[in-house]
């Protein structure tokens, strides 16, 4: 097996095992076991030495949810001590799903190139004109970082920081006009850039995906793993 399986997958493959992931987190009729949690989380860290620079992002992940998982910890340890139930019973359930879901994420969903993602929900039956819009907006958030990069270094070297607050609101309530100028700007050259590379309102013609064999095991690989969680 190559270190980028999961790189090498088909979008459809991909986004099939990441729903069925959330199906047996999250559906009433999957109750909720310790169990069932380590037979979900098994395979997925069975994956991860397969999984290329997924790791890299799921730790990224999980580190962006800390504070959301301290805040759990600090509520369910306030409760126990008020007299409501043992925290370890609250927090376990919450806790192991939210580590879950950004490991699925991060395997299944966000190691994906965007083009190929996006050309999955085209053929899976998502309509052109949103694949469009989705298309030009990851292309024009880039933009939005550049911007904001400007209006910073603006900020510093006006040292507005040191301003009485007053003063800063009253500066900022005239430079946001000229962002939001400087981003419809940025938008029309995108726009005039792309017509005058032949984009005429739809996506330009993109390889079909096409399943492989590779995608054939790992589904069945997939739907095994679900049904014996399932059943279990």
């Amino acid at each position: 097996m190559r270190q980028d399986l999961m790189a090498s997958l088909d979008p459809r493959s991909k986004l099939a095992a990441f729903l069925a992931c959330q199906a047996l987190l999250f559906l009433p009729a999957f109750h909720f076991t310790h169990s069932r949690l380590i037979a979900i989380a098994t395979p997925l860290l069975a994956l991860l030495p397969f999984a290329g620079r997924s790791l890299r992002l799921w730790l990224r992940l999980l580190a962006l949810s800390a504070p959301l998982l301290v805040f759990i910890v600090l509520a369910a340890v306030i409760q126990s001590l008020a007299g409501g139930p043992a925290w370890p019973g609250i927090i376990q359930p919450i806790l192991g799903k939210t580590i879950l879901v950004a490991l699925s994420l991060a395997l299944f969903v966000a190691n994906e190139a965007p083009w190929r993602m996006l050309q999955a929900l085209r053929q899976l039956g998502l309509p052109e004109s949103a694949v469009v819009v989705l298309a030009i907006g990851y292309r024009f958030a880039g933009q939005w970082g550049i911007e904001l990069e400007g209006l910073r270094r603006s900020w510093t070297s006006r040292n507005l920081a040191a301003m009485s607050k007053l003063r800063r609101v009253q500066c900022l309530r005239g430079v946001l006009p000229q962002f939001f100028e400087r981003i419809l700007e940025s938008g029309g050259h995108l726009h005039d850039a792309m017509v005058s590379r032949g984009f005429n309102g739809s996506m330009p013609g993109w390889n079909r995906l096409v399943f492989a064999r590779r995608d054939m095991f790992f589904l069945a690989f997939a739907a095994l793993a679900t049904m014996a969680i399932a059943l279990a």
